[in-house]
């Protein structure tokens, strides 16, 4: 019976790390997932100015500076993706279907 206890015991140690590993998972995910409010809005302005052809020196350099955070977040939110496909033992597609993510490397 005390073997029994033991397995049970290290049955929840085991099923509570899974479970605080995939929320922490979730929240690099989340959190890594699009710049801060103000961030992101400046980028999508400089991202239309762009579009158009109408960026300044000083805003191009704005932009390539939240453009270089945005890959940085891309590539956090990616191997966090890729983790936790690998916990739950499902493709990338899979979690991210199930997650509702936009599909493709750079969803923002």
């Amino acid at each position: 019976m005390a073997q029994t206890n033991k397995h049970d015991s290290n049955f929840d140690w085991a099923q509570k790390h899974s479970a605080d590993k995939e929320a922490l998972l979730l929240a690099i995910i989340q959190e890594n997932s699009q710049l801060p409010e103000k961030e992101q809005e400046r980028y999508q302005e400089l991202w239309r100015k762009c579009e158009n052809e109408t960026l300044s020196e000083d805003e191009l350099t704005e932009y390539q500076a939240l453009l270089s955070q945005l890959e940085a977040r891309n590539l956090k939110r990616i191997e966090a993706l890729i983790t936790l496909a690998q916990e739950r033992e499902k493709t990338l597609g899979e979690v991210t279907a199930e997650l509702g993510l936009k599909e493709g490397i750079n969803a923002f």
